[in-house]
């Protein structure tokens, strides 16, 4: 500062010696204006230097804002038949039917009687004393509100939500704006801005990013509460019948209430009654089973309203429908019962079934009582060999589960297993016997096994000689190999670049626990797995039916002391992974420390299961899931081989029965050596929906190589419509053979669980409520929310300040006294 100040008074000094001068050249007046306009310059400039600011406050008023959430689910589209008039008469006076504020006091009186169960007194003699007269009024009062009611029995929970909003002047939207903002949001399974003029377009056709066939409610409070807007939120109002979509979130329900600082004020669309409805809630179905076997389709449905009534289910065959369908008839004493179908295997080939409750009287709705699903019948057994060092405890359990399946033909070979010489020889075979003939025309040892499981084998026992013909079995004769880790001799002590080869994994790796895990309960013990996004695809993995209900048993089955984990390889698909000590795994964890992987090899593929205790698994359950993982694998590896396709080609469908939202997979794998043949080879999959006899192109999509398997191109197909389909594989001026290579693909309309449960959900609506200090109204009751927020206002103090030194004023006036000085001086002559 001191020396900004030396630096002014030194320009100051100079100035009035250069007007000292200039006073002998010109006339007074024009040397004291030169001299003021000069000095103005300078201190302009000290003032810049300076930088100085201006700073006041301000206040002003803001009203207040308010959320309105509208619930766009299909649960909304729900008639509630099982409503009583009293509810209905309610409704009526909040939508503005019927009632003003002459009227109101009868109206309550009339709800009073309706809700005792009592016929309403219409007129009464305080309003008209002529007995006659008053018997009239009663009647046309009567016969209006009749009429009324029974408008309202077409009415569904959305019709009702928009007469509730408005769009007139007693509509609740308007009201709010009376005294607030007003924000308005759509949920669903996501929540989306909405416009008051267009909310019926929008709750009639939702768009497929509101997910309308979800409710998440926690997320759409939440989502509310962040809403950006001017004002200060002063509540968030909810319109909907409380009902979350999913097993989870319905565990919620009644567990917890979003934790927010807002009040909510739920408003309950629906009857406060259970409706009476029959829904299949869950469908448990195999998707593929053998020639000759007995499949068993399971399915809970939901009663509410019939106990101890009976009912009647079906099992119709589509793709026969002239065949008699398989009926029984239940009558259930709860909320659920379950019931099962056994299945006829007696035709090879994909078949469409369809399970449904027939429509009984008074339902609430009859779009849910049925669901479709598909089932690939396959010829044969599935034939299996597990190779093992010892007869361990995971080796007894699957060797024993397997040997249980009839359509499966197991055979193993044991080299280390106690030989007491009471028999004759060992109970299994200790040795493996390979052929003499080694030319590479030869079929392997191997080749009529559909699957082949090595264990925890010593490399002194299967040597490079059984590799080499386990490569020639994956490579060239298309089988399946699964690779299990054991903690004694595989893979760490075998040192064979083959196997190195064939692993989807590298960097191997022990993965264990904490010991003091070990005391915990069995269930607990260990880690689990965590099941990657393409494992929740995979059908080996599905243990449940529903997404919900798989993530549900991933989580809570026991877990493994010990594991190999390892890197996937770039063409490898993880499908499950160690699960993390703690946390959540981040976004390439499942590659990092791959458990259960695949990669395709030639014509064949390779599996890694890094665990020797999926025995565990039956801990308090016996065979459901041990049984079902292994079964369901040997059948994959079946399908797998047996895929269609000739000696150029193998192709098909990961998933062959999907969901309109859903994605499958079409891959297609090529032969090394006819690939070479046609370096350029381009391919597509034609996807054809079949309309009786006809067909008609629905999608064509292009298949092009993976990244890291050469072999193997790939396409994805989603977003079709219900129906049937035909997969056709077919390539740019490259013949395939004379028999089309297609594969089936079955489109079912998902029954979303929104359906499974349509009653109004009132007791977590007050939990809400009660929890953010905000109030639970009926939809009859409406009319008194507007009173909350009674021409809601804040006092909004806002501090100012403005910069003076590089305000472009400044700027301005600095120029302008330069330049009149510079003016000045050159008209009269001056340097």
């Amino acid at each position: 500062m001191a020396f900004l100040i030396v630096c002014v008074l030194a320009a100051c000094g100079l100035i009035v010696l250069l007007h000292s001068y200039e006073r002998k050249l010109i006339s007074r007046k024009l040397g004291v204006t030169l001299l003021s306009l000069r000095l103005a310059a300078v201190a302009c400039l000290f003032l810049v230097l300076l930088e100085p600011v201006m700073a006041w406050m301000t206040s002003a008023e803001r009203s207040g804002r308010v959320v309105v959430a509208v619930d766009g689910s299909v649960s909304m589209d729900t008639i509630d038949l099982q409503s009583t008039k009293a509810e209905k008469l309610a409704w009526a006076r909040a939508i503005g039917l019927i009632g003003n504020s002459d009227s109101d006091q009868r109206l309550e009186r009339w709800i009073a009687a309706y809700d005792k169960g009592e016929s309403p007194e219409w007129a009464t003699s305080d309003e008209e004393p002529d007995a006659e007269k008053r018997r009239l009024l009663s009647e046309a009062r009567r016969q209006n509100v009749e009429g009324l009611l029974k408008e309202l029995d077409g009415f569904t929970r959305k019709d009702l939500v928009q007469r509730l909003l408005g769009p007139g002047r007693e509509g609740l939207l308007r009201q709010l704006e009376g005294n607030v903002a007003v924000d308005l949001v759509v949920f669903g399974g996501n929540t989306i801005d909405a416009d008051p003029a267009t909310l019926g377009n929008t709750l009639k056709q939702p768009p497929r990013l509101l997910k309308p066939e979800e409710t998440d409610l926690v997320q759409a409070i939440t989502s509310a509460a962040a809403h950006s807007g001017r004002g200060k939120l002063e509540g968030i109002v909810v319109l909907t019948d409380g009902r979350n979509s999913t097993e989870q979130r319905a565990q919620q329900e009644t567990t917890s209430a979003p934790a927010i600082s807002t009040p909510v004020y739920p408003v309950l669309i629906g009857s406060g009654h259970k409706p009476k409805d029959l829904a299949v809630a869950v469908l448990d179905s195999p998707p593929s089973a053998f020639l000759n076997d007995k499949p068993v389709v399971r399915a809970t449905l939901r009663t509410a309203g019939f106990a101890d009534t009976d009912v009647v289910v079906e099992l119709t065959r589509l793709d026969k429908p002239d065949m008699e369908p398989q009926r029984k008839t239940l009558r259930p004493t709860g909320p659920t019962t379950d019931v099962e179908f056994t299945l006829d295997a007696d035709e090879v080939g994909r078949r469409r079934y369809k399970l449904a409750a027939v429509v009984q009287p008074g339902e609430t709705r009859d779009d849910n009582n049925e669901r479709q699903f598909s089932m690939q019948i396959v010829d044969d057994q599935a034939s299996i060999l597990i190779l093992d060092g010892e007869p361990r405890w995971e080796f007894r359990y699957l060797e024993s589960a397997l040997h249980r399946d009839e359509r499966v033909k197991v055979e193993a070979v044991v080299f280390r297993q106690p030989y007491m010489g009471l028999l004759p020889e060992p109970f299994f075979p200790r040795a493996l016997t390979l052929p003499e003939d080694v030319r590479p025309a030869a079929e392997s040892p191997f080749a009529r096994f559909d699957l082949v499981i090595v264990g925890d084998v010593p490399p002194q026992q299967v040597t490079d000689e059984v590799w080499r013909w386990l490569d020639r079995y994956v490579r060239e004769e298309g089988g399946t190999l699964i690779l299990a880790a054991g903690q004694r001799d595989f893979p760490l002590k075998h040192r064979s670049e083959i196997v190195q080869s064939l692993l989807p994994v590298v960097d191997l790796e022990p993965y264990t626990v904490d010991p003091a895990s070990g005391i915990a309960a069995p269930r607990d013990r260990g880690f689990r797995w965590h099941v990657s996004p393409d494992g929740e695809a995979f059908d080996v993995l599905r243990l449940a039916q529903t997404d919900e209900e798989n993530r549900d048993v991933w989580e809570n089955l026991p877990g493994h002391s010990w594991g190999l984990v390892g890197m996937a390889k770039p063409g490898a698909t993880v499908w499950a992974s160690a699960m993390p000590p703690r946390g959540q795994p981040g976004p390439n964890w499942d590659r990092e420390h791959a458990l259960f992987a695949q990669q395709y090899v030639g014509a064949g593929q390779v599996v890694w299961l890094g665990v020797d205790s999926t025995w565990r698994w039956r801990y308090g359950v016996g065979d459901a899931y041990h049984h079902r993982f292994w079964g369901q694998l040997a059948r994959w590896a079946a399908d797998f081989k047996s895929a269609a396709g000739n000696e150029f080609v193998r192709f098909g469908v990961d998933r062959p029965s999907i969901n309109p939202d859903e994605e499958t997979v079409v891959r297609a794998r090529w032969d090394a050596k006819f690939l070479r043949k046609h370096p350029e080879l381009k391919a597509r999959a034609r996807v054809m929906r079949i309309n009786g006899d006809a067909e008609e192109e629905a999608a064509v999509i292009e298949l092009k190589p993976t990244d890291g398997r050469a072999i193997v191109f790939e396409g994805r197909v989603s977003r079709l419509k219900a129906g049937e389909y035909r997969v056709r594989l077919e390539a740019d001026g490259v013949p395939l053979g004379d028999i089309p290579i297609q594969a089936e693909l079955l489109v079912t309309e998902r029954l979303t669980p929104e359906l499974a449960d349509v009653s109004a959900n009132r007791e977590w609506l007050a939990e809400v409520a009660r929890a953010s200090n905000g109030r639970l109204f009926e939809a009859g009751d409406v009319r008194e929310l507007p009173k909350l927020f009674d021409r809601s206002t804040e006092s909004v103090s806002e501090h100012q300040q403005l910069t003076v030194w590089n305000h472009w004023g400044v700027l301005a006036i600095l120029l302008a006294l330069l330049s009149t000085e510079w003016i000045l001086r050159k008209l009269n002559g001056l340097p």
